[in-house]
């Protein structure tokens, strides 16, 4: 057991070097399965009319929501592919983080919110990387 978490604890050390490299919106979250966790997103933006945030599995694409997991027109979920995720109810102040519920150690990956405000190259995009362990 010590040596597993000694192996998740660089292997949580190894990924944070990484996200100091590859930029500062990516972020890394620790689970346990059969728990929920939270992947942290906050934007000012969600003040502005006509903006939308969506919820992606995977790295995400240069223009659009990539294995899109769940969507919001920036008032109410508009698409979902499963009632485990939900968005905060604290949208109107900025936070559409994502919270998954049961979580499954195949839960595991990289997971992109994309918050996509009107005009051309306005959106913004972060990344999670979410571990689950047992």
């Amino acid at each position: 057991k010590t040596s597993n978490m000694l192996s998740l604890l660089l292997y949580t050390a190894s990924i944070s070097v990484l996200t100091a490299c590859v930029g500062a919106n990516m972020e890394t979250v620790v689970g346990v399965a059969g728990r929920k966790v939270t992947l942290p997103c906050r934007s000012r933006a969600m003040n502005q009319a006509g903006v939308a945030v969506c919820w992606g599995r995977g790295e995400p694409s240069l223009f659009t929501c990539h294995n899109k997991l769940l969507a919001t027109d920036g008032a109410q979920v508009t698409s979902r592919t499963s009632y485990r995720y939900t968005l905060s109810s604290r949208v109107s102040i900025g936070d559409v983080s994502l919270s998954i519920y049961n979580v499954r150690v195949s839960d595991s990956g990289f997971y992109h919110c994309r918050i996509q405000i009107p005009g051309p190259f306005n959106d913004q995009t972060h990344t999670v990387h979410l571990i689950i362990i047992n």
